[in-house]
Formats: structure tokens, C-alpha cells, sequence
């Protein structure tokens, strides 16, 4: 027997997490979403992975991608993780909005973040209702002054370290 929905949610809402904004060009329209299951897979080679709900609209066009972005959100970005979060938000609109370069593959990674990193789809692998995207990192690049974005409990918020 495994745990009901309801008591599956308020377990998960108990873990703080990073917020990223998961970016793709998906033949020249640009496409993005909120994502806090993000982690780190292997160092060599250099592996992430997402967790990506196959009910969500950006599912399908991160599929037919091969490159996704990660936008690691700094402590000031909560407004924009909750317009990438919204899907009545036309993202290529939004991006198109933003600050923003676009790496060799097309893949557009957004200035100001924690940090951005732009990912090869090598593997999609599924994860229940969900499916697992493996990316090879690319290139990237970081901002050693900025702080996190959290995401606990349903909510955004800042880091305090002990």
C-alpha cells in the first residue's frame, strides 16, 4: 500500500529546495517552466536531471528539444518563478522580455541567475507520472555573490544559514 496524495504532498512540502527555471528552444520558439526537482547526477561526465510532470503543456515541447536550459534562481527572482510557473504566461513572450543569451545549441539562458547551464538531452527515462530528462552540461556560468531562492512548504523564500 503506498501513501495517499494528500499525505505524499505535505511530506514533500517538509523538503526545502532550490528553484530553477527550466528553459528550451523548441524549433526557434522559446519555452520554459518552474522546476524544483533538479539535482545533480554525475561529475564525469557532468549529469543533471529533471523531473518534468507529463500533465504540464512544456512537457511535450521539452521532449521534441535537445538542449534544455537551468536557470538557478537568485533570492530576488520569486516574482519570475511564479510567471514561469503560471501557464497563462506565453514564455517565449517572457524570455523574449528578459535579459538573455542563447548558447551554440539555441538554448536561451537567462542573466541575473544564481547560475545557468545549458544541458544536452541524453537520456529521458519514466518516473511515474513524470518523466526523468538526464542532461550532459554543456557550458555554464555562475554568480558568486548572489543568494538562493528557496522553496519550502509551498512558498518562496530566502536562505538563513545557521
Amino acid at each position: 500500500m503506498s501513501a495517499s496524495n494528500d499525505l505524499f504532498k505535505e511530506l514533500m512540502r517538509r523538503f526545502a529546495a532550490g528553484v530553477t527555471l527550466v528553459t528550451f528552444n523548441e524549433k526557434g520558439k522559446f519555452g520554459g517552466l518552474t522546476v524544483s526537482s533538479f539535482c545533480s547526477l554525475s561529475m564525469n561526465p557532468p549529469l543533471v536531471l529533471i523531473c518534468i510532470d507529463r500533465k504540464i503543456v512544456s512537457h511535450e515541447s521539452l521532449k521534441n528539444a535537445t538542449n534544455f536550459g537551468v536557470n538557478i534562481c537568485n533570492s530576488e527572482q520569486g516574482k519570475l518563478a511564479w510567471d514561469f510557473a503560471n501557464s497563462k504566461v506565453d514564455k517565449n513572450e517572457l524570455i523574449n522580455s528578459l535579459p538573455h543569451s542563447l548558447t551554440d545549441s539555441g538554448t536561451p539562458l537567462l542573466e541575473g541567475c544564481l547560475a545557468s547551464m545549458d544541458c544536452k538531452i541524453t537520456e529521458k527515462y519514466d518516473g511515474g507520472d513524470h518523466t526523468i530528462f538526464v542532461g550532459q552540461v554543456e557550458e555554464g556560468n555562475f554568480d558568486e555573490n548572489a543568494e538562493p531562492l528557496v522553496y519550502y512548504g509551498s512558498g518562496l523564500g530566502e536562505f538563513k544559514p545557521n
